[in-house]
Parts: structure tokens; sequence; C-alpha cells
């Protein structure tokens, strides 16, 4: 084993590409010590077959080995994320109550990233197949600005996705100074979008600042 394979496998085995490499990065990094097949399989729960089965395939074909072969048809589209692409990504599939819409999307993509087929993603996430491949495909050519709504006919585009993340957040986990709440000039005068702009993201996602549960230490001594 050379040093860049030893080094991609490496990443491979802390799941930078997925669940299904890393198990395989790991099956070739434990053989490569030296270990009896069996032994392998079980430290890492697998079978004794299939330590074998990818052992003999990174023996014959090194890296390539370890990828699956592409199915008759058409090709599904590869997606591999980054750090910062994982972690915003978690971000947006936790704010479900903030926009419903943004977390799938960011569910789905991940789920993908872990391997998971569109049909097995669909069923998971209770979407159809279609949508699937539409937000991977989208991912893919755009990555996070492709999980946006496109702009509409006539129209020029909307706010950046990190804007209306900032207002979320806010509205969510803040208040502006001494007031209980946000109002739509407080919170415009904060991200520096028109009042209009802060109403239609609020009414849009069912945000209501007023009704929003919140927190503030006491000044009374």
């Amino acid at each position: 084993m050379s040093a860049e394979e030893f080094a991609e496998l490496t990443r491979w085995a802390d799941g930078v590409a997925g669940a299904r490499l890393a198990e395989r990065a790991r099956i070739v990094l434990a053989c490569a010590e030296g270990l009896p097949t069996v032994w392998v399989a079980a430290k890492l729960g697998v079978t004794a077959d299939t330590a074998r089965k990818w052992r003999r395939r990174f023996a014959e074909q090194r890296m390539d080995g370890l990828t699956d072969a592409p199915r008759p048809g058409r090709r599904k589209a590869d997606l591999v994320l980054t750090g910062y692409e994982r972690a915003q990504l978690t971000r947006w599939a936790r704010r479900a109550k903030a926009a419903q819409y943004l977390a799938l999307r960011a569910r789905i993509v991940l789920a993908c990233a872990e391997g998971g087929t569109n049909k097995k993603v669909a069923a998971e996430l209770g979407v159809s197949q279609r949508s699937v491949n539409s937000w991977r495909s989208r991912f893919v050519a755009r990555r996070l600005d492709g999980l946006a709504d496109e702009p509409r006919v006539g129209r020029p585009p909307s706010i950046l996705l990190d804007q209306v993340e900032d207002v979320i957040v806010a509205t969510l986990e803040s208040t502006p100074g001494q007031d209980t709440h946000w109002s739509r000039a407080s919170m415009a005068a904060r991200t520096g979008l028109s009042k209009s702009t802060i109403g239609r993201i609020w009414k849009r996602l069912d945000l209501k600042p007023h009704l929003q549960d919140s927190f503030k230490l006491s000044t009374d001594p």
C-alpha cells in the first residue's frame, strides 16, 4: 500500500465519502496491518466473506476496486460533501420548525451522501423518488445554492439563503435589546432588509415573534 493510498483510505474511513466506502476502507486498513481475515471481520462486525471480498478487490484494482460499479441505465449523480457543506446541511436539517422545505431538502442530501439510493432515501423520508432525484441533482450541480427556491419568472432574484437563515436564527434565538420580541422594524434595522421582506419571511415560515418563548434576565435587585 502506497502512502497516497493509505492517506486516502484513512479519509474514507473517517466517513468523508459515505458509510459504504468508510466500511470498505476500514477493512482494507485492518488487513494491511496483517490481521487474519476472520479477525478483521470480527473486529469490524462484518462477515468473513465481506472482508475477503474487499481485500481481494483492493489487491486487484487498488482504490478503484472499492467503489461500486455503475448500474445499467442512467447513472446516479455522485454526491460527496465537504466538511462545511455537511455542517451547514445539518444545521438546516435541524430547523424543521423554521423552514420545513429547506430542512427536508437538507435531509435528502445528507441521506444521499451516506450512500442511500433514491428509492431507499424516498422511503425513509416519506417523499417521492422523483423529489430525491431532483434535489440530489440540484445539489450536485449547484451545491448549497441549489436547495433554494428558483426565482419566479419576471422577478429579480430573491434574497440569499444566508439572509433568510440570519432572520430565522435571530427571530428564534435572540431578542432586540430590552424588548421582549422582534418587530418588523427592529429586524429590518438589524439585517438591512426591508420591513416588507421581513414580513414575507415570517409569514412564509409561520414565524410569530410576539408568540415566541423568550427568557430575559431580570434587572430588579
